[in-house]
């Protein structure tokens, strides 16, 4: 599989602690490119390459959008990045690059009013989406499945470009793109004493989950610091 660069679109005040983790994994089970650290950057974790800069816009999407657009104009990243959150974690090998979603938009969309008894704004924003992409043709998966995902810079500048206020990004990518993929369910929990089953591909965690038993079984999966983080004032490097 060829070596496409990750990429963290991080918070000015992101703790290093779910981050830690998720670097451990990547290194452990996955053959990737150049670490990129975007925004904010935590105390004890140096990636290859850091670019701070200060999002903008009055929402989280809008903010988090400002960083996907200069990612995607950085021809220094690969023409294809894999696009993590900090708790983000991969769990066995990664031996595929192929698409994953968890089904229909729409299904969603129901699933989360009928345990909200009602629209709440997530779903409204799913919604706004799904019409926003059925309006122009193209189908209406979802891709936020909360598992990494691999990026073509130049397709997802074109679909914010085409859809400039769209707040699902990855959806809005993998079906403007037309990325397809097969089915995987969601994999984030809440729980905090979720037990990560041991034949999971990936995984990610909230914080109130992190703070439970999570962390610790993450600890078991992933004991020895990587190459990204600092120990004892210096990089761990290989």
């Amino acid at each position: 599989m060829r070596k496409h660069d990750v990429v963290y679109i991080l918070r000015s005040n992101c703790r290093p602690d779910e981050l830690r983790y998720s670097l451990r994994s990547i290194e452990a089970n996955m053959d990737h490119g150049k670490v990129w650290f975007y925004c904010g950057q935590p105390a004890g974790l140096i990636p290859d390459e850091a670019v701070p800069m200060e999002q903008i816009g009055a929402s989280k999407w809008e903010r988090v959008r400002s960083s996907l657009i200069e990612v995607c104009r950085n021809d220094k990243i690969t023409k294809k990045f894999w696009l993590f959150n900090d708790d983000f974690y991969v769990l066995s090998p990664m031996t595929s690059t192929k698409a994953l979603h968890r089904g229909l938009l729409q299904d969603h969309i129901l699933d989360i009013q009928t345990r909200h008894r009602g629209p709440s704004a997530y779903s409204n924003m799913l919604r706004q989406c799904k019409d926003q992409l059925q309006q122009a043709g193209c189908t209406t998966l979802d891709y936020a499945l909360h598992i990494p995902m691999l990026i073509d810079r130049e397709k997802m500048m074109d679909a914010l470009d085409m859809f400039p206020r769209c707040p699902m990004f990855r959806s809005l990518y993998g079906n403007y793109a037309g990325i397809g993929g097969e089915f995987h369910r969601d994999v984030k929990t809440i729980n905090p004493d979720k037990e990560i089953p041991e034949d999971a591909d990936f995984f990610s965690t909230s914080n109130k989950a992190f703070a439970g038993s999570v962390r610790k079984q993450l600890d078991e999966r992933f004991p020895d610091p990587c190459k990204y983080e600092v120990e004892y004032g210096e990089t761990v490097r290989s």
